[in-house]
């Protein structure tokens, strides 16, 4: 049965942004081991406490950052603390 995570106090769920697989224009595959994986995520939850962070923002996050995995919809997602966060993107 399908769960919905409510993140707690000051911690986020994120969907994390997939390693690109290809070499831009161009049908060459990059092997898993040498993707880069940027630490950008889409925002699905956000805990109470959270103020500056909605859900559906893409945020980039620390490379230092203990972010604990977890499943939900069947999908890996992170769970992190808000001062992780360092930035929200958004289009221009």
């Amino acid at each position: 049965m399908p769960q919905q995570v409510i993140p707690i106090g000051k911690k986020i769920l994120i969907k994390q942004k997939e390693a690109e697989q290809y070499f831009k224009n161009t049908t060459i595959m990059i092997p898993t081991s040498a993707q880069e994986q940027e630490n950008i995520g889409t925002v699905v939850g956000v805990g109470q406490t959270v103020s500056e962070i909605k859900v559906g923002d893409v945020v980039q996050y620390t490379d230092h950052c203990l972010p604990v995995p977890m499943k939900h919809n069947d999908t890996e997602h992170l769970l992190i603390q808000e001062g992780d966060i360092f930035a929200i993107l958004r289009d221009v």
